[in-house]
């Protein structure tokens, strides 16, 4: 069986062994039937769970171990080989059962569509093979690969909230004991409580509570930092950062995504999955007790006996206030949704603000780009607002609602204490556990902003790694234009249709071939796809059809009209898309005084902003510094000199031909001036179809 051979299906039989030793092993004080059998449902469920989501699996594995972990310590507590102060710290039998109805639970929400969509950005993590992060010392001993130690972090984050659970439990026994003493008056009991079981409680309390806080931000921190490199790389790899908008999928923002919204999606994911788990303990824990309690409860002022009365009325009303909290609450998810894009398009409406600071000065634009920025702003004002709005409301029935609780189990259990039917600790227990169901059957009324908020952020991410999806598969052979190096020396197109994102087709080519050696020229009106034609050479144009092929071993650099300057230093500028230890100073100085910016050689390691520092023209000339260092087979222009003067432009194509000897050029431009400098010249004339063709010059354009 395969399950067998898994870690889960090797828990399952130790499970399964140990709940039969727990049965049939003569001479051993039975633990209550109920708990073996839940030792043989435990197995059945890890069996079941070995094709479960990665990071659910963690959660089952777990259960299965605290069931283990409790059912042994309170047979071997019933054997007296712990000692005396050891057992007292111990819950009750049905604790270890407990686990399994946690473990059924997880077992039966993964099929939900909205834990699948969670666990479909979490998985890769916890099952992710690379070597731990190396920025990140602490719990690096847990495991070999970063995935490992993921799925370790999380199993001592569960385990710990087990121990709290746990406390809390032993604690409500404590008050049951604390107060009978008070109540007869025990001196020696009362200390006893005090000293060897309260003051051990408190101590372990502290010790795990700080342990918590140092385990979960260790996993926030190594999650947020491979998911975030994940995204991001996945993001800029291939050019699916181009190719995102074609795909017709909302994934606005993505540095936002990949900043913001995978922080708060870690964040929220392991302290709802884990406060969740909390809660379901305590329910289940503390509903053991008040059943037991209630077991025989008369309704007030009657003679009405309604077996677990108690338990009946908390559960009846935490459903029907995560109901009314759930109609309430439900727009929150889209305006939070909302929240977050209008938020973002405030923000990076005032970046491009920043970095067109110039061109705004000079188009005298700051009244429009006021109102432009008003506007947005008032958006998220708006949406804001209605947010609010709707938290006053969720607020004012949630608040009723805990306070109206509070006061329930004290008139419900008083009549039976003033009758002696149940001493103060009875008392006091009842109420305590009363309250602890109640707030973990209202977990969902508590929580239900964050749990909007998480719903939100949840679907941005979800829809991000959709379009990246999309997009990559744009890129997939077989789709669009295809890539391939079925040529000899030349880069060829043949079938060549390229498309606008409406669908439009623009740009026609039967055939197309660029000659290796000869310098073209590609001229024709603005709009006629001489830019979409060099960018499906490149193998970024995702929409189209036909086939491009480039020299198999040869290296292309496409200069743009506005190069992108990074930011950083001027040597990391220069050298890019190369990193800085790739040229040796002398090399980058070269080029720079080659391409006419020998004034800016002394500036290498200086640190600015350089596509604002910069003019036009010498932004242009620094990315003609970068081919001189890249040395590329072939050299794409796409009116990468237009912002030279004619005299400038002419010295660096003649600079080019004579240190590129083995670059072919191809560029994109309407000065005539241009034409002496090029070998060829293809016009991309318009056909009676309104579509361009790429023609020789010499050649009519064929009519339709």
């Amino acid at each position: 069986m395969p399950a067998l051979r898994t870690g889960l299906g090797l828990q399952a039989v130790l499970t399964g062994l140990f709940a039969l030793a727990l049965l049939a092993a003569p001479g051993l004080p039975s633990p209550p039937l109920y708990v073996s059998v839940a030792g043989l449902v435990m197995a059945g469920i890890l069996l079941a769970s070995a094709n479960l989501s990665a990071y659910l699996k963690v959660f089952v594995s777990v259960y299965g171990i605290g069931y283990v972990f409790l059912a042994g310590g309170k047979l071997l507590a019933a054997l007296e080989v712990l000692p005396r102060t050891v057992a007292a710290l111990f819950p009750p039998d049905f604790a270890a059962t407990g686990a399994v109805v946690f473990a059924a639970i997880v077992l039966g929400i993964s099929h939900l569509r909205a834990i699948r969509a969670i666990t479909d950005i979490t998985d890769p993590y916890f099952t992710s093979r690379d070597a731990p992060t190396t920025e990140i010392g602490p719990f690096r001993f847990l495991g070999a690969t970063e995935g490992r130690i993921g799925q370790r972090l999380v199993a001592l984050s569960i385990f710990i909230t087990f121990a709290q659970v746990a406390l809390q439990l032993r604690l409500n026994f404590w008050y049951r004991d604390l107060f009978n003493a008070l109540q007869e008056y025990n001196a020696e009991v009362f200390w006893y409580q005090l000293v060897w079981v309260f003051c051990p409680l408190a101590t372990i309390w502290v010790i795990i509570g700080m342990l918590d806080v140092f385990v979960d931000e260790s996993l926030f921190l190594r999650w947020r930092t491979w998911l975030t490199r994940s995204f991001y790389g996945r993001w800029l790899d291939g050019g699916t950062h181009y190719r995102i908008p074609f795909t017709g999928e909302d994934a606005d923002n993505p540095d936002q995504r990949i900043q913001s919204d995978v922080n708060l999606f870690i964040r929220q994911t392991t302290s709802l999955s884990i406060r969740l788990l909390s809660q379901a303990a305590t329910l289940v824990s503390f509903m053991v007790i008040l059943w037991s309690l209630s077991r025989d409860f008369v309704l007030p002022f009657t003679d009405t006996v309604v077996p677990g009365f108690l338990v009946w009325l908390v559960v009846g009303y935490a459903v029907v206030g995560t109901w009314l909290t759930h109609v309430i609450g439900r727009p929150l998810i889209g305006l939070d949704f909302n929240q977050e894009k209008v938020e973002a398009d405030f923000r990076f409406s005032l970046a491009r603000s920043r970095i067109f600071s110039e061109q705004i000065a000079l188009l005298r634009g700051e009244r429009a780009e006021i109102n432009r920025l008003g506007g947005l702003f008032g958006a998220i004002i708006s949406n804001y607002l209605g947010i609010v709005y709707r938290r006053i409301k969720l607020g004012s029935f949630t608040l009723s609602y805990s306070q109206i609780s509070v006061v329930f189990p004290y008139i419900l259990a008083a009549p039976s204490y003033f009758l002696k039917k149940i001493t103060l600790g009875q008392f006091q227990q009842t109420a305590d556990a009363f309250s602890s169901v109640q707030s973990s059957l209202s977990f969902f009324i508590n929580a239900y902003t964050t749990i909007a908020s998480y719903k939100a952020n949840t679907n941005r991410l979800a829809s991000f790694k959709r379009s990246m999806t999309r997009a990559e598969a744009l890129a997939g052979a077989g789709h669009g234009v295809v890539q391939g190096n079925a040529t000899g020396s030349d880069v060829t197109a043949t079938g060549l249709g390229l498309a606008l994102p409406d669908g439009r087709e623009i740009v026609s080519a039967d055939s197309l071939r660029l000659e290796k050696g000869a310098a073209t020229l590609v001229t024709g009106p603005s709009g006629s796809g001489k830019s979409t034609l060099f960018r499906a050479i490149a193998g970024i144009w995702p929409l189209g059809r036909g086939r491009v092929d480039v020299p198999a071993g040869q290296s292309a650099l496409v200069l743009p009209q506005r190069p992108y300057i990074p930011l950083g230093t001027l040597r990391g500028a220069v050298v890019y898309p190369n990193t800085t230890d790739q040229f040796a100073d002398e090399a980058i100085r070269e080029a720079l005084g080659a391409a006419q910016l020998g004034h800016l050689a002394d500036r290498l390691d200086e640190i600015d902003a350089w596509d604002r520092r910069l003019s036009g023209g010498e932004q242009q000339r620094l990315a003609i510094a970068r081919a001189l260092l890249a040395k590329p087979d072939w050299l794409f222009l796409d009116e990468a000199t237009a912002a030279l003067d004619e005299p400038s432009e002419a010295d660096l194509y003649a600079m080019l031909r004579k240190r590129l000897p083995g670059t072919t050029i191809v560029s994109i431009g309407h000065r005539s001036t241009l034409h002496a400098l090029h070998e060829r010249r293809i016009d991309m004339g318009e056909a009676q179809d309104g579509r361009y063709r790429p023609q020789d010059v010499r050649s009519p354009i064929p009519a339709q």
